[in-house]
């Protein structure tokens, strides 16, 4: 599991992630990520590569959210692969996260 920043502003940091969101791949970015995500404004993870996710990466993006969430502002996901979407689902994660199909969603989503 890896991560870029490909957006840093106040309004908003957006993060292209790729791999699996497992166990390995959670441990490897955890704080790294959970650091990026605190700089500042709303949180977009772009999740079209992450090819994968287990409960302990559902973990890492409920934190992520929470976190957040404390200082006003909002995690949108977005384009999540099939099986990823359907473990979303299935923890009901996609009804505390909006999820977004494309980048001009979440956009909308968080009003940028």
């Amino acid at each position: 599991m890896e991560f870029e920043v490909v957006e840093a502003n106040q309004q908003v940091t957006r993060v292209r992630l790729w791999g699996r969101l497992d166990t390995p791949g959670v441990d490897r970015i955890e704080t790294r990520l959970n650091a990026t995500m605190a700089k500042g404004g709303h949180g977009i993870l772009d999740l079209t590569e992450v090819t994968f996710l287990s409960s302990l990466g559902v973990r890492l993006l409920l934190g992520i959210a929470k976190m957040l969430d404390r200082r006003s502002s909002k995690l949108v996901l977005v384009a999540p692969q099939a099986l990823v979407d359907e473990t979303l689902r299935h923890s009901s994660l996609d009804e505390i996260l909006p999820i977004a199909r494309d980048l001009d969603g979440a956009r909308a989503l968080l009003a940028l």
